[in-house]
């Protein structure tokens, strides 16, 4: 709730707040908190503030409260009322107090005209199912209904206001104002709604229960409502908030650096470790940090490429190189067969007649032996008789030259498969130390050592490559190493970052805005307490009688959830805030209730001339009651006091002390018939 432009509240504050010779941006801050959730977010965000005053001329000063007086309920079918049944009351101040036994009636005349006025019942939301599926009174098959007679001071007939009850719920009930002049009118042209929250003219046992023994930001709340004070408290309330959200979003920060720095300390790629360096540094260099998180490519674009390539590498298959394996060692194994023999023997014969035949064919002039210098040993009958020795021994080579030649081709074979590492290939990785080892396999001339080469390095060569490939499709998913989503993690504590730095200067103004508001609330709720506290001292000591039990003030502190009603209580002249009311008995913690909620009927601009209290009585000894009965005939010189009791205490402590009230005997029968004894005793 925030204040108005014509709340007495809001000029008191902002005439102090004009004297106040704040700087105009704390200046700001406050009037935003007045004027509401919006004016403050306006605030915020450098917008103008909107300005709920009103442009007319404000409307001339309200005369004398018009006070309003029961002069009648009538009740019909509610609860434990049958057939139609009513009080009538004498307008104006005085004490009226209905006796009745427990279940002759009275609450359901109280709760009735509760419900008349307010639509609501706060008994209602505490009590249990079967209760309030059974609320209509089962004696009665007629209308259910009830109707509070007002009058209203300066009219001459009362206002009447009534709800009648249709359906099945209690809070179902559909109602209408008849003016005196005869006009009706729906219940909400009655306009009581803010003053029947802050001047709430009916009191139950239950609620005076609550008042001490409860949540004390209920009782907070009632009384900074009776005081006027409900838009300031709001607007501490909100300017509070609103300051810590702001000191939430300065430390953020700080709070989620060292979770910033394990992650990044975690990150190989060296942009993380540059970001720790930053992080960690005298200065916070948020130009060169915001510059690393922006750059969440791959560290080095040339590495990138060579992923991509181990991505599509190929290798001779395992099958493929079982195959060399298999026919290197079965042609060492002919050529070990074939050693030493005749066939082995003229293998190499041919080999050498083939060679000299194509030398002496490139050259056929030379006739000189080129191997033993023999001259003329060379020529055309040497070329006939070589060919035709060859023709000789070329049957018995077969076998032999067979072997050689398989042996040959085993070794193109495995060369093949020995191919060179690609150039692009970082010959310092896992993958690149092993092809070396690979490739040196092409120097190795015996068949059996070229197998077992190409067998047991060929293993670690597929196994290195598999392992490259992986990692390089995993690099390519992710071609930052893991830096992209930590790039992303520190662009956004960057934000915070730079989001805290203007919370930060704006928080200075706001808590100077939020320390200048608290004090002028403090300020005001001890002005405006202190009439009501003062009061709740005199009704405490009438009614505390003999006892040594002091009600020493009140005060309101705190704000939000914090917020709270401070009773200072003596006990034997020893003051303790917090322990004394621990001694209180049931009955004291009744009358101290009742020394606070008083006081609130006779505040000035109450608009209520009567208070409805339902059985006040309860738990409290003898002579409290009889110290509450001069508190009630003092309250009804002032203002018209309803109360409903089951303890003849009361009524016989009115009597016996010659006190002003009039006294009532309610009855009930069996079929929920309600009547009241005939004739009004004065006491």
């Amino acid at each position: 709730m925030a204040v108005t432009g014509d709340d007495p509240t809001a000029t008191v504050l902002l005439d102090a707040l004009a004297r106040s010779g704040l700087p105009r941006g704390t200046h700001s801050w406050v009037t935003a908190a007045l004027w509401g959730d919006e004016a403050l977010e306006a605030r915020a965000e450098g917008r103008e503030i909107p300005d709920p005053r009103p442009t007319a001329p404000a409307p001339p000063p309200p005369g004398r409260v018009r006070r309003a007086y029961l002069t009648r309920i009538r009740v019909q079918g509610f609860r434990g009322i049958g057939r139609p049944a009513e009080l009538v009351f004498p307008s104006g101040p005085g004490l009226t107090v209905i006796v009745g036994r427990n279940g002759s009636g009275k609450s359901s005349f109280a709760e009735a005209a509760e419900a008349v006025l307010t639509g609501r019942n706060p008994r209602w939301d505490a009590m249990p199912t079967g209760w309030r599926d059974g609320w209509r009174n089962l004696h009665y098959d007629e209308s259910t209904e009830a109707t509070v007679d007002l009058l209203i001071a300066g009219d001459e007939a009362p206002t009447r206001i009534s709800r009648r009850w249709n359906g099945d719920s209690v809070r179902s009930a559909r109602g209408e104002i008849i003016r005196p002049d005869g006009t009706v009118t729906p219940l909400r042209a009655l306009d009581w709604g803010e003053d029947l929250v802050r001047y709430r003219p009916f009191l139950s046992y239950d609620e005076l229960g609550r008042t001490v023994t409860g949540r004390s930001a209920e009782l907070y709340d009632t009384l900074t409502s009776l005081l006027g004070l409900t838009g300031l408290a709001d607007a501490e309330r909100r300017l509070a908030r609103f300051c810590d959200t702001l000191a939430k979003r300065r430390d953020r920060p700080s709070r989620e650096l060292p979770r910033l720095l394990d992650s990044l300390r975690a990150c190989d790629d060296p942009r993380a470790a540059r970001a720790v360096e930053l992080l960690t540094g005298p200065g916070l260099d948020l130009a060169a940090l915001r510059g690393l998180a922006e750059d969440d490519g791959p560290s080095d674009p040339a590495l990138h490429v060579v992923m991509r390539r181990l991505r599509r590498l190929s290798l001779p298959e395992r099958v493929v190189m079982s195959d060399v394996v298999n026919e290197l060692r079965g042609a060492a194994m002919e050529l070990a067969m074939a050693a030493g023999s005749k066939g082995d023997h003229a293998h190499g014969v041919v080999r050498l007649l083939e060679e000299a035949i194509e030398h002496h064919g490139r050259h056929p002039t030379e006739t000189t032996c080129p191997t033993c210098d023999t001259p003329s040993a060379l020529g055309s009958d040497w070329v006939r008789r070589a060919t035709a020795r060859l023709r000789a021994l070329r049957p018995q080579a077969a076998a032999a030259s067979a072997a050689y030649e398989r042996a040959e081709a085993a070794r193109d074979q495995a060369r093949f498969l020995l191919a060179p590492a690609p150039g692009w290939l970082p010959p310092d990785s896992e993958l690149g130390r092993v092809w070396s080892l690979w490739e040196s396999g092409a120097t190795i001339t015996d068949l059996g050592e070229l197998a077992e080469h190409i067998e047991t390095v060929g293993r670690s060569l597929r196994a290195a490559a598999v392992s490259a490939r992986r990692e390089a499709g995993e690099r390519l998913e992710d071609p930052t190493s893991g830096w992209a989503e930590e790039a992303e993690r520190l662009a956004s504590w960057l934000d915070d970052a730079q989001d805290a730095l203007g919370a930060r200067d704006t928080l200075g103004e706001a808590e100077a805005a939020l320390t200048w508001l608290s004090e002028q609330a403090r300020i005001l709720r001890e002005q405006r307490l202190g009439p009501v506290a003062a009061q709740a001292e005199q009704v405490w000591f009438r009614l505390r009688q003999e006892r040594h039990i002091d009600l020493q003030g009140m005060r309101l502190i705190g704000r939000g959830a914090r917020r709270r009603v401070e009773v200072d209580v003596t006990v034997d002249g020893v003051g303790d805030q917090t322990s004394a009311p621990g001694l209180l008995s049931q009955g004291e913690f009744q009358a101290l209730a009742l020394s606070i909620c008083l006081p609130r009927t006779l505040v000035e601009g109450n608009p209520f001339g009567f208070l409805v209290l339902d059985d006040p009585v309860q738990a409290m000894d003898t002579e409290t009651v009889e110290g509450l009965s001069s508190v009630l005939a003092e309250v009804g010189r002032h203002r018209q006091l309803v109360v409903f009791t089951h303890d003849t205490r009361l009524p016989d402590a009115l009597r016996r002390l010659g006190l002003p009230a009039t006294i009532r005997t309610i009855n009930r029968d069996a079929m929920s018939n309600v009547w009241v004894s005939d004739g009004s005793e004065r006491a």
